[in-house]
């Protein structure tokens, strides 16, 4: 039932103009369903997008957009304007589809008399009667699908971390030049530094928690929590600003800045090394919340 909310929720998100097309007209017509499946009866015309998500739904009339199905199984024999999504479940078109029938767990049929101007594709291998389908008729690779999504949250992910990382590091060596050097002096007992993050930022977490767990102890739990969230971010800046000393020795602000920016650009390109650049990061963020923690 979660899912299938969430799924009437992203729909109605995604199209808010269908709302506001025609006044009070399209919001009436748009026909929504959370359980129990839907029909569009034959001569009935509706403004779309039609959604189920947790039952069939049925197209006898004609949908002047899209459908989509959450759940259960899609069977148009009247006409639908746009596309055809359905999730979990088989879509069976009889009538005319205006846009593509894409199901994502499931397998499409077009059966013979269909017209589908756009392409059909489904998980199971699709079947189509011949010269019912005017695109593409092809097998869904799902998990390249899911694969591809995953790599592009992923890239964005890292994209975000290191601005916001670079901007807290820019401002933390420009406005706090001696804390910046005192990091970097406490920086050089590696392993006293590594174990005191590591110790820390074990006990903490777990400290927080338990002072939130009386009623008392809930604003110092916060604060505990919060503390924490500040300084290991802070503590990466702290690592790369140590790491980049080993390679430019200049004083001043444009030496401390050089030598940040030298360590947080290896530092973030060895991010993106699989597997490795999760070693990396948590060592470097551990080594530098207790570097800060010493300084």
């Amino acid at each position: 039932m979660t899912t299938a909310v969430a799924f009437v929720c992203l729909l109605a998100i995604a199209h808010p103009a269908g709302a506001q097309d025609s006044g009070g007209d399209s919001e009436r017509d748009r026909r929504i369903s959370v359980t129990g499946g839907l029909v569009v009866a034959e001569g009935e015309a509706v403004d779309g997008p039609v959604v189920s998500a947790n039952g069939d739904a049925r197209i006898d009339g004609r949908v002047n957009g899209a459908v989509y199905v959450g759940r259960g199984d899609l069977r148009v024999d009247g006409r639908v304007s746009g596309d055809a999504l359905v999730l979990d479940g088989d879509a069976f078109i009889s009538g005319r589809v205006d846009g593509s029938v894409t199901v994502l767990n499931g397998k499409a049929t077009v059966r013979p008399g269909a017209n589908v101007l756009g392409d059909v594709a489904s998980r199971a291998s699709p079947t189509a009667a011949r010269g019912t389908v005017r695109g593409h008729v092809e097998k869904l690779d799902v998990d390249s699908l899911f694969a591809g999504f995953v790599v592009v949250i992923l890239a964005v992910l890292w994209v975000a971390v290191t601005l916001s990382t670079a901007v807290l590091g820019l401002l933390f060596v420009w406005l706090f030049p001696r804390a910046a050097d005192a990091v970097v002096v406490a920086g050089r007992r590696v392993w006293a530094s590594f174990f005191l993050g590591l110790f820390l930022g074990v006990i903490a977490p777990i400290l927080g928690l338990a002072i939130m767990a009386s009623v008392v102890g809930i604003p110092l739990g916060f604060a505990v929590l919060g503390t924490l969230a500040v300084l290991v971010p802070l503590g990466y800046v702290a690592s790369a600003l140590s790491f980049g000393r080993l390679m430019v020795h200049r004083g001043g602000t444009g030496g401390r800045l050089g030598a940040f920016f030298a360590g947080f650009g290896i530092l973030r390109f060895g991010a993106l090394v699989p597997g490795l650049g999760f070693i990396i990061g948590f060592f470097f963020a551990t080594y530098g919340f207790g570097s800060v923690i010493i300084a």
